[in-house]
């Protein structure tokens, strides 16, 4: 019995011993293939006029001078609907230049506004809605302009513009041209107050949270395509995760001790007393814009280093329509705007690709990335990253749209990867690594790269592949 049992733990390890080599040897052969890095350089300085990012222009007007890829609209309820239940789209869209914004690939910005303060008195809801709420609201005539301030707790004035959010939504919740809503609606320009300069001399009562999120409930109800953004912290948007513009940009009293410490820290309201929530982080998920004050001197070499460290500190991707749009290009302006325009929004530099040296035909290339986004935000679409290969000549043989989501890709250094199948067919031969970024929409890459490599069809060109192929010979097809 126990000479048995010698003769079974002998055969336990023996085959132990057999295994552990089996395995070792598996792994031994299965040890991945040397892999070469290609690092792109960098056009540090170089001036990108890149999507959803940038200086604004107002649409109403053409005479921008600097390069543009968005524009704002205010669209306020009287223009839109002049008479109950008629909307004047095709006006405003003309008004506004739609169709030239849109044949240049500018995309769109919209606010809708009930109260436009102006020089001259007028109301900037229709007369018709005027009549209908008993013409229940403040008629003012103070530092900012003169103008009337509905009484936003009427039922009726709630209800009708419910409808009107739905109206716009069902025109351009799904149209492309149309790249971010902002929630205005309530107060002074659709910037959610109603005081007159001087925060101590409120004179129109400003609605409460219980009032003010029946006009936000609509935006998220209705534009479930587009990225929404409220002027200050709420907890409704909160709530939604939504962006946040600032209208008073190069002011630091406004900008730092106001915006950032708003959506850093919480706030007490002023205008109603009630707390609003901090949203620190809320630019890793939706934009952070604004406008230049009326009061700064902009992008002067004296505000210059004010601007970029307020842009650094609140991530904005986008500046306007108060925005020196006009200023001539290659004018006395021009270094400190590029350098303004080169430090907002997203900038994505490929910093090391690597793969494997050396592969078969029919096998599948592991490309890894390194990507810097010197920039202060992300990107805030889904755009998909397209690896590629190309022949010698530099002719685009294969291409494949990763997984990889680029709005992951915050300021400061990402990795990404993915895999390229190899075409089985191809000949023996050096093959190019190519990258880029497509836009949906046109199914062409979509965004520029500060790195060097650009083709003629702006994809970029990055490292380069020996494929092996024992059934083929001769130059690559």
């Amino acid at each position: 019995m126990r000479k048995k049992r010698i003769i079974t733990l002998i055969s336990f390890i023996f085959c132990a011993a057999l295994l552990s080599f089996v395995t070792w040897k598996q792994l031994f052969a299965s040890t991945a293939p040397p892999r070469v890095s290609f690092v792109p350089v960098e056009t540090t300085t170089q001036l990108l006029n890149n999507p959803y990012m940038g200086f604004v222009a107002d649409a109403r007007y053409d005479d921008a001078k600097q390069p543009l890829r968005l524009a704002h609209v205010n669209l306020r309820w009287s223009e839109l609907e002049p008479t109950k239940g008629n909307y004047a789209f095709d006006e405003v869209e003309r008004a506004f230049n739609l169709a030239l914004w849109k044949q240049r690939d500018v995309k769109l910005i919209l606010r809708v506004v009930l109260d436009y303060p102006q020089e001259e008195e007028h109301k900037d809801i229709p007369q018709w809605l005027y009549e209908e709420i008993g013409k229940k609201g403040t008629v003012y005539d103070n530092p900012y302009g003169k103008g009337f301030s509905p009484d936003y707790s009427n039922p009726l004035l709630i209800q009708y513009h419910k409808q009107l959010i739905q109206k716009i939504a069902e025109r351009y919740n799904d149209d492309p041209s149309i790249a971010f809503v902002e929630i205005g609606s309530v107060g002074h320009w659709g910037e959610w107050h109603t005081y007159d300069g001087d925060v101590k001399k409120l004179v129109i009562p400003f609605p409460k949270h219980a009032i003010t999120d029946q006009y936000v409930q609509p935006y998220i109800d209705y534009f479930t395509n587009k990225p929404l953004m409220m002027r200050r912290p709420h907890a409704i948007a909160l709530a939604h995760g939504m962006g946040l513009f600032n209208d008073a940009f190069g002011e630091p009293n406004s900008t730092i001790n106001g915006f950032l410490d708003w959506y850093s820290n919480g706030y007490t309201n002023w205008l109603t007393q009630e707390a609003e929530p901090a949203m620190p982080d809320f630019w890793t998920k939706a934009p952070s814009g604004g406008e230049f004050s009326s009061g700064s001197t902009l992008l002067s070499d004296a505000n210059i280093e004010e601007a970029l460290r307020e842009a650094k500190l609140t991530h904005v991707s986008w500046m306007g329509p108060y925005a020196p749009t006009s200023e001539p290009v290659n004018g006395p302006m021009q270094s400190n705007i590029d350098r303004f325009l080169t430090t907002i929004g997203y900038r994505f530099v490929i910093a090391e690709e690597s793969h494997e040296e050396e592969l078969n035909a029919g096998d599948t290339l592991h490309v890894k990335l390194k990507v810097n986004n010197r920039g202060v935000a992300p990107f805030y679409f889904n755009w998909p990253l397209e690896l590629g290969l190309t022949d010698e000549a530099g002719t685009l043989l294969t291409t494949i749209s990763t997984k990889v989501d680029i709005r992951s890709w915050l300021p400061g250094y990402s990795e990404a990867s993915a895999e390229l199948p190899i075409p089985s067919d191809l000949m023996e031969g050096n093959y190019r690594i190519t990258a880029a970024i497509l836009n949906p929409g046109t199914g062409l890459p979509g965004i520029q790269l500060p790195i060097d490599g650009k083709r003629d069809d702006g994809r970029y060109t990055l490292g380069s592949l020996m494929v092996m192929n024992s059934n083929t010979t001769g130059n690559p097809k």
